[in-house]
């Protein structure tokens, strides 16, 4: 216990003092910094002796926080690196775009908006989690009246978070009530903790950097104070709501509140632990296959699914279902520790090139180039967590068509 606090204690600290350095950076990194924390956490819980339903066994004691918090400092270290050398490297120049004289903020308004109203449309013509028992966040597109909306609106419209925060200094109220109708929509659509917390995130994100120019440090630090009580408060309430109408684990006689806990630590890093067990302290053989990178989740969740329950597996990814953390644990069984943490550090050096475009954009006032790098990150937080590296691609070519119009446009000016 004491020795995985140490480890928890570590990463909090470095991450404080990224906080201290540079609030920008940090708000980048932040998605990460959760998903190590919330890992470590987790890894608390499990070997203290907690129960893995995913696995069929009682969790134990093996070191799990060290190599967790090994990973958490390479990231650290390859983001500051690499986000350094792209910002200095990389002059990006783009038009802001212009429809009938209006600017991009008002666009971005316009475009909030006009999803909100389509996305509450969507819920309320056909079954939501307000009308259905049977409706699920991985059933709720296959239900719904027009299901070829979910080629705008995705499984949680993450981008519009982002939108807010762009408007929120000028169109404060509007923005206010379009966030109400956001909540409104995502409870609709059985979303719980996961869309909340990196709506937040991304809502911070556009904020912070439109106002660093403007605002005292103390003013944003007085803002997310003001704000983190009130979503975490929420998000907990909705879930505990829905654990307590269909509680999952009352097999295992947990509460209501015990479940929602269970499911929040107990399982949370619970694909690390079981790859750490496996492959490093019991020193079972690295498969050294980088095939296994596209679909990372699926081969951790065949690896350590009881077999009594392999044959649902198939089942389980056509419908969306799948456990999570698969990276960057998915690393250690293909490589020994010292070759994942190199091929690791290499490998996230993809997050700070776009994030580093992206807050050269929104500073340049380019909202409609930086929602879509927005987006480029929320994919890119997918990837390193589930460890689906094929969704890899669409982020290569968007970025691509970015440098290419950037590269049309400063040749024009020439």
């Amino acid at each position: 216990m004491i020795f995985n606090l140490i480890c928890i204690i570590v990463i909090v600290l470095l991450g404080y003092h990224i906080f201290n350095k540079s609030k920008v950076i940090f708000i980048c990194f932040l998605p990460f910094f959760i998903q190590y924390t919330w890992m470590a956490a987790s890894i608390v819980v499990i070997e203290q002796g907690a129960y893995i339903n995913e696995q069929d066994k009682y969790g134990d004691f093996y070191f799990t926080n060290f190599y967790i918090l090994l990973f958490f400092i390479v990231s650290l270290i390859s983001f500051l690196f690499f986000y350094k050398i792209f910002e200095k490297a990389f002059n990006i120049g783009l038009p802001r775009v212009r429809f009938l004289k209006n600017k991009e903020i008002k666009i971005a308004l316009f475009l909030a908006v006009s999803i909100v109203l389509v996305s509450l449309i969507s819920l309320f013509s056909g079954p939501s989690a307000y009308t259905s028992e049977t409706v699920t966040k991985f059933n709720y597109w296959d239900k719904a009246t027009y299901p070829w909306l979910k080629a705008l609106l995705g499984s949680t419209i993450g981008y519009l978070p982002f939108i807010f925060g762009v408007l929120y200094s000028k169109y404060k109220k509007t923005t206010i009530i379009l966030i109400v109708l956001y909540l409104i929509y995502l409870v609709g659509v059985d979303q719980k903790f996961t869309a909340f917390m990196y709506g937040f995130i991304g809502f911070i994100l556009s904020h912070v950097i439109i106002r660093s120019k403007h605002v005292k440090i103390k003013d944003l630090l007085n803002f997310k104070k003001r704000y983190l009580a009130i979503v975490g408060s929420l998000i907990f309430s909705l879930v505990l709501l829905k654990y307590t109408n269909k509680n999952p684990y009352a097999y295992l006689n947990l509460t209501p509140v015990e479940s929602v806990f269970y499911r929040a630590f107990g399982l949370q890093a619970h694909v690390f632990w079981g790859v750490n067990e496996k492959y490093v302290y019991n020193k079972a053989p690295n498969t050294w296959d980088l095939s296994e990178l596209p679909y990372g989740m699926h081969v951790v969740m065949k690896d350590f699914t009881p077999s009594f329950r392999q044959k649902y597996l198939e089942r389980l990814w056509e419908g969306g279902v799948s456990w999570t953390n698969a990276y960057p644990a998915i690393l250690l069984r293909i490589f020994p520790v010292p070759i994942a943490l190199a091929f690791h550090f290499l490998l996230f050096s993809i997050v700070p090139l776009i994030y580093a475009m992206l807050v050269k954009m929104i500073r340049k006032e380019n909202y409609l180039i930086a929602i879509i790098l927005f987006q480029l990150t929320m994919w890119l937080t997918n990837i390193y967590s589930m460890a689906f590296f094929y969704r890899l691609t669409k982020v290569v070519v968007i970025f691509l068509f970015i440098a290419f119009l950037s590269k049309v446009y400063s040749y024009a000016k020439e």
